[in-house]
């Protein structure tokens, strides 16, 4: 794994919170991960699909030990905050976390179902299809030249651009932010960064990578600024091409994981650290977020102190998670 792209993952992960905060308006974190699973897993797994080495089913084992333990705990956590609904629409509730509980709730095109119980398990359940799509897609998609495959990402792009521009402005949320049938284009996207990264034979010095990776976060946070202030004017494409742009630069600007960014701040042991906890840190922080939130009609704590308070103790639950719970599924 590339350290940089490691520690990149809590970056993210923390634009995340803030979108959860209202501090942010852009999902930039959610299409990050999508990206980067479809970037490293070729990365990882291309030449062994390829060379008819890889075993599905080990694969299929090792993701779904690294990710639906703690999204099980995370749907038992999230009950209580759904206690109304066993009251009020029994039928619907025990509908809804049977779908979480299969982790198929991005199927049904209603936010009362994709964001029920612990809401960014929604996230979990595209990458569980992506997973599943992944062997097959290296395999199609290697049958094509760079060249080829570039055309196929152009059609792509004017496929989803159309698509935004015909589909009722009723479904963009659900089919462009949430679906597997769209998402599974940033996924694709991944793919081919990677097989872009090594069509190029370009090897920075330390000076220059330093001067690519500092224009990439100035780009990067140009462009998150005024997408934050113009997010209404920019939807549908705020959910997925928009986002290309930053996701882009971000990949190929920290890859060579050489420049002052990546060897003094990325690769330090606490940024990776950082890194690893991402995972836990995503599956947690919103369920915190939704338990102060309740609490916080007795404490009256201001909405700021109250948010300080959210992203430490998820940081804590998150540390706690990864250190005593996942990684006794990591070592099977």
């Amino acid at each position: 794994m590339i350290k940089a792209l490691t520690s990149l993952r809590f970056v993210f992960a923390v634009i995340v919170f803030l979108l959860h905060i209202h501090k942010a308006h852009i999902a930039i974190g959610h299409a990050f991960f999508i990206v980067l699973s479809g970037f490293i897993l070729t990365m990882v797994y291309e030449k062994k699909i390829l060379d008819k080495t890889f075993s599905f089913s080990l694969f299929f084992r090792k993701r779904m030990l690294r990710t639906y333990p703690l999204h099980l705990l995370t749907l038992f956590v999230a009950i209580p905050l759904s206690l109304e609904g066993i009251r009020n629409e029994t039928l619907m509730w025990l509908s809804k976390f049977t779908l979480n509980l299969l982790s198929l709730q991005v199927f049904v095109p209603s936010n009362h179902f994709y964001f029920s119980f612990n809401g960014v398990a929604w996230n979990l359940a595209v990458m569980l299809i992506f997973y599943m799509c992944f062997p097959f897609l290296i395999r199609l998609l290697s049958k094509f030249s760079f060249k080829g495959f570039t055309l196929i990402m152009v059609f792509i792009v004017v496929f989803i651009s159309l698509s935004m521009e015909v589909i009722p402005e009723k479904w963009h949320h659900y089919l462009f932010y949430i679906s597997p049938y769209y998402r599974i284009f940033d996924f694709i996207f991944g793919i081919y960064l990677y097989k872009l990264l090594q069509q190029l034979t370009f090897k920075p010095s330390y000076r220059t990578a330093s001067f690519i990776e500092i224009a990439v976060v100035i780009l990067c946070v140009l462009l998150f600024v005024w997408a934050n202030s113009n997010y209404n004017s920019l939807k549908p494409y705020i959910y997925s091409l928009y986002l290309w742009i930053p996701l882009a630069a971000v990949f190929v600007g920290f890859y060579y994981d050489k420049g002052v960014i990546s060897k003094y701040i990325l690769s330090s042991k606490y940024m990776l650290a950082l890194g690893n906890l991402s995972y836990s840190f995503y599956m947690i922080h919103q369920l915190v977020i939704r338990y102060f939130r309740q609490s916080n009609h007795n404490w009256q704590l201001d909405n700021n102190l109250l948010y300080f308070l959210c992203f430490f103790l998820s940081l804590g639950l998150s540390y706690m998670s990864y250190t005593y719970f996942e990684r006794l599924f990591y070592k099977k």
